[in-house]
């Protein structure tokens, strides 16, 4: 008898409750509450939303770059007049991103809406385009690297950092800086997103894996940073600390420098300074004049310099009020 009553105790093991069905213990304090996902085109249509409206609404500029560097340059390139600043003249400036700009005015004048309004707000509702995606790309690197939760963050406070609405945010402004920010967040995306680990390795690790990239995202990335570089020269000191790092580690030095890093170099560089011959009339190398100028003339020391150390000891300083 007693043996029946042990045999009925101990039966097969009960399967564990369902979460929520029977199960009244409260969870773990490990377990973190799940963030759902924002698609990529609602991040991308309310951004865009958000630059529009801001483009629109603000009556103000923040420095003289905006017409001097952008929109003069391309309102003299679509209708033949317009004032160009000494740094044309001396060849310090390429054309790339006021073409951009002369090619909307042309497209207008096509429509017959070259009037005093279009005229003004159709640069800034193109430039709300490039800044949404800036925003766009903002939100998939941060995902990339940290998690979704660091994404709507970041994408939340990037239009507010430092500038309030009234005084129109930095990616709005009509500088060629405002676009190598965007090609800049692009392209570091399809670099990081060209190495193959597993998700939750941090960018320290994925970097120690760069043998194993994705060529074609790879090249994109290189396509996009040499386009940044082609816009701005200045570029070159962020991806050259960024392709260091990967190039020292990858074992394909060789397919990496000689197969994607230098003709892709060579076709932007190819096709910028085949535009700024076109634009300038003379056989013009904005690049070299730009070194030239700013590192073996000192020509840059007119606005300004800085003793060895203000990098460490006040630029830091300054940049901690992000934080």
């Amino acid at each position: 008898m007693s043996h029946r009553r042990r045999s009925q105790v101990a039966g097969p093991p009960r399967p564990p409750p369902e979460e929520g069905v029977g199960d009244f213990s409260p969870p773990s304090p490990g377990k973190a509450r799940r963030v759902q996902p924002w698609p990529e085109r609602r991040v991308l249509a309310l951004a865009l939303a958000f630059r529009a409206a801001n483009a629109l609404l603000v009556r103000t500029y923040f420095n003289p770059d905006e017409h001097w560097q952008c929109l003069e340059v391309a309102h003299r390139i679509a209708f033949g007049y317009g004032h160009l600043t000494w740094e044309w003249k001396r060849g310090l400036r390429g054309y790339l991103h006021p073409l951009i700009f002369a090619a909307l005015y042309k497209f207008l004048a096509f429509l017959h809406l070259d009037t005093p309004w279009f005229m003004a707000m159709a640069p800034r509702l193109l430039q709300s385009v490039f800044a949404a995606f800036g925003d766009l790309y903002l939100y998939k690197l941060s995902k990339l690297i940290f998690n979704e939760h660091v994404a709507q963050w970041a994408v939340s406070l990037n239009p507010s950092v430092n500038h309030d609405y009234t005084s129109m945010d930095k990616l709005l402004q009509l500088t060629g800086g405002c676009l190598e920010t965007v090609l800049t967040v692009a392209g570091l995306y399809y670099w990081f997103n060209a190495i193959d680990s597993s998700k939750g390795i941090s960018v320290v690790s994925k970097q120690q894996t760069a043998s194993y990239q994705s060529p074609q995202s790879r090249k994109m990335a290189l396509l996009i940073a040499a386009l940044a570089c082609a816009v701005r020269p200045t570029s070159a000191i962020t991806w050259l600390y960024v392709g260091l790092l990967d190039f020292i580690q990858t074992k394909s030095k060789c397919q990496l420098l000689f197969l994607e890093v230098i003709p892709l170099g060579a076709i932007i560089l190819a096709v910028t300074t085949f535009l700024d011959w076109w634009m300038y009339g003379s056989r013009v190398i904005v690049p070299l004049n730009f070194l030239k100028f700013n590192l073996f003339s000192s020509g840059g020391d007119y606005y300004g310099t800085h003793v060895f150390h203000w990098y460490f000891t006040q630029g830091q300083t300054c940049s901690m009020d992000y934080f």
